[in-house]
């Protein structure tokens, strides 16, 4: 126990930490604070209130009866508008005095420059409140309007799949503000958990052999056996950085106040990737996406292992490990991470992607711990 811990001391020296925390304050200016701070910004406070509304009067699930409901309320909320747009005499000059008319203008097919002035003052000068809301209402009931079509594009499992959910009533109704910007958030932390798995495990053998410690080391019986608690210390090590990084980052994320719509199905979600292939919460989907960066800290954790026992120094490791990592990044985060249960990819592409990434790994391990058992000492 006492060779582990001293493994593990290795692996976090104070620079090692002080570069980790260096690249971590890097990538949450540039790819995680907008989730966070931005949230709620510009219009999407107006997106926000109304989910937070509807789920606090319907509860996870909406029938029809609801829905009609909520339409009542858009309909009281459109006699609102008409009262103000016919109190204002530069809207009645202009002849607009329903919100339908408001509604509709469209400056490209009909333009009117003093009409155009108007609504971007309502808008965005004076930013009222209620039309805003009403446009968030209007796109939701658009939505629910055509809730049963499905996409010409789909192959025949999709479309059982998409006959299935509305053979159970299962409807995309609640505004998807909540899973799109966790989607986007994860992606984000996951790529900067990749980055600090990779940066720490990487050096951890190559130092070693470096200095030329590894001869000293197999020298005596209990030293040949040592790389068994280095490549424990790098799995235990791989953990304590995903764990604590996760720590932070949620800690972060819970200032965005979404817990209300954590038991709302992710298939209730006007979302990107929706529907999805299977019937999980907005916290089930949470815990699936912890699980995947685990496993996809785990796999490039092994492989930064295997890849350090057998380099010859830094700059080749960096080099070997680069398309690995951009790869992941380009063409693996949709797939195994943001969309990762998405009816948009084949149900079975992420577990097989996973499987493969987990053998590979486990294989390159196999090889080291052979390689290393069966090493002479020169």
């Amino acid at each position: 126990m006492r060779v582990l811990w001293n493994e593990i001391r290795k692996i976090f020296t104070w620079k090692t930490l002080l570069l980790l925390v260096l690249v971590n304050v890097v990538l949450y200016f540039i790819r995680i604070e907008f989730y966070i701070t931005s949230f709620l910004g510009g219009d999407s406070v107006y997106s926000y209130n109304i989910a937070v509304e509807m789920v606090e009067l319907y509860g996870t699930h909406m029938d029809e009866d609801e829905f009609l409901d909520f339409k009542k309320i858009f309909d009281e909320q459109v006699k609102e508008a008409d009262l103000y747009l016919q109190a204002r005499k530069e809207f009645r000059d202009l002849g607009i005095e329903t919100y339908e008319q408001f509604r509709s203008y469209n400056p490209f097919n009909n333009p009117n420059e003093d009409l155009n002035a108007l609504h971007s003052k309502v808008m965005f000068e004076e930013e009222v409140e209620l039309f805003w809301e009403l446009q968030e209402r209007a796109r939701l009931i658009d939505f629910h309007e055509v809730k049963e079509n499905i996409p010409s594009n789909v192959n025949d499992k999709q479309q059982r799949r998409y006959e299935e959910l509305f053979a159970d009533k299962q409807y995309e109704v609640y505004s998807g503000i909540a899973l799109d910007n966790f989607k986007e958030f994860i992606t984000n932390v996951a790529i900067a958990i990749l980055f600090s798995v990779v940066l720490v495990i990487s050096p951890m053998i190559l130092k070693d052999r470096s200095r030329q410690i590894v001869a000293l080391q197999y020298t005596s019986k209990k030293g040949r056996n040592l790389h068994k608690t280095k490549i424990l210390a790098g799995i235990i090590s791989t953990f304590m950085v995903i764990t604590a990084l996760l720590v932070v980052y949620f800690s972060l994320y819970a200032t965005n106040n979404t817990s209300m719509f954590f038991e709302v199905p992710i298939n209730a979600f006007i979302a990107m990737g929706n529907p999805t292939w299977y019937n999980l919460t907005f916290f089930q989907y949470i815990l699936l996406c912890v699980v995947a960066i685990y496993v996809i800290g785990f796999v490039y954790g092994l492989l930064a292992m295997f890849f350090s026992s057998i380099v010859p120094n830094t700059m080749t490791l960096i080099g070997i490990q680069i398309p690995f990592v951009i790869g992941l990044i380009i063409f693996g985060m949709n797939p195994l991470l943001r969309f990762i249960i998405s009816i948009g990819y084949s149900q079975w592409l992420a577990p097989t992607i996973y499987s493969g990434m987990i053998v590979v790994s486990a294989i390159f391990i196999i090889l080291l711990w052979r390689r290393e058992k069966n090493r002479d000492i020169v």
